[in-house]
């Protein structure tokens, strides 16, 4: 196998590398080898454990489950935020890794109703338990939510006042992207995976193009090479052979040296013909001066 088949075997296995690389980056790093902890596990969470009458919580629930034995579609969470009213409809997330399986049940609500007043400055409101049925196969799951204090917004110094403070609600509306984050995801994944094939490919080319030009520099010097060793041998052989030997090293010296290639065509014609002792001396400068000899 020579050494440019070596060469582009070389790119294109590194280049099924880079890809395979960009695509495992792009993913997270993600492998077959995730697997639950346990056949089916489920979280309830807020994302505050305090917060004043009327303002907006978000409530998740989280299920783990073996995606062996459990379908997503069999999965069903029931949940009651009362005394909270939920704002619009729950959104829900299904995602794998592996053999694991995650889905994702997120809420928002508000503590709106008249149970969330208390006469004190907070009250603690207990929601009811989360459970998750797999149909099917009789399997459910129970879980509680974190307590939740709501504080009340006015207090008895600010009734009084003839102008009581205002504040308004600093949540930020919901986020709203021109482009899906998926679509992009999926779109950066394939410009890394041609930029990274289309590096290591140039790469190649460069290595294969160096290669090649080592390779011709090598011929040449190996035929200059070859006509020095044929003129030495032709110093002792009859007059034609000399003649011969010095044609060819002033062919092989006419795009190198052409003081030195003109020396050798006047002695290869020359009339007597060309002595050992010239041929010789004719053969040492070239070795000196063009062979590196």
């Amino acid at each position: 196998m020579g050494a440019l088949s070596k060469v582009w075997i070389g790119t294109i296995v590194l280049a099924v590398g880079a890809a395979a690389a960009a695509i495992f980056i792009a993913r997270g790093g993600e492998t077959s080898s995730v697997a639950p902890g346990t056949p089916l596990s489920v979280s309830a969470s807020l994302d505050r454990d305090a917060v004043e009458f009327g303002d907006p919580v978000a409530a998740s629930v989280t299920v783990l489950a073996d995606s062996r034995t459990v379908d997503p579609s069999d999965v069903r969470v029931h949940q009651d935020l009362a005394p909270l009213t939920q704002l619009g409809r729950t959104r829900i997330t299904r995602t794998k890794r592996g053999n694991l399986l995650v889905i994702t049940y997120s809420s928002r609500a508000s503590c709106l109703d008249q149970r969330c007043i208390a006469n004190a400055r907070s009250k603690r409101i207990a929601l009811a338990p989360v459970r998750v049925d797999v149909a099917g196969s009789g399997d459910h799951v129970r879980t509680s939510w974190p307590a939740l204090q709501v504080r009340t917004r006015v207090l008895p110094g600010d009734v009084v006042q003839e102008h009581p403070p205002l504040r308004s609600d600093p949540t930020p509306p919901p986020v709203s992207y021109r482009l899906s984050p998926g679509r992009l995801a999926s779109a950066l994944t394939i410009a890394a995976v041609l930029l990274a094939v289309a590096g290591v490919l140039l790469a190649g080319w460069a290595v294969a193009a160096i290669v090649r030009r080592r390779r011709m520099q090598v011929r040449r010097l190996t035929g200059l090479e070859r006509a020095l060793v044929l003129a030495r041998e032709a110093e002792s052989r009859p007059p034609a052979d000399r003649r011969r030997a010095l044609g060819l090293l002033a062919r092989l010296l006419g795009g190198r040296n052409e003081r030195l290639a003109d020396e050798a065509e006047e002695l290869a014609w020359s009339a007597p013909a060309p002595q050992p002792a010239s041929l010789a001396d004719l053969v040492t400068q070239v070795e000196r001066e063009v062979n590196g000899g």
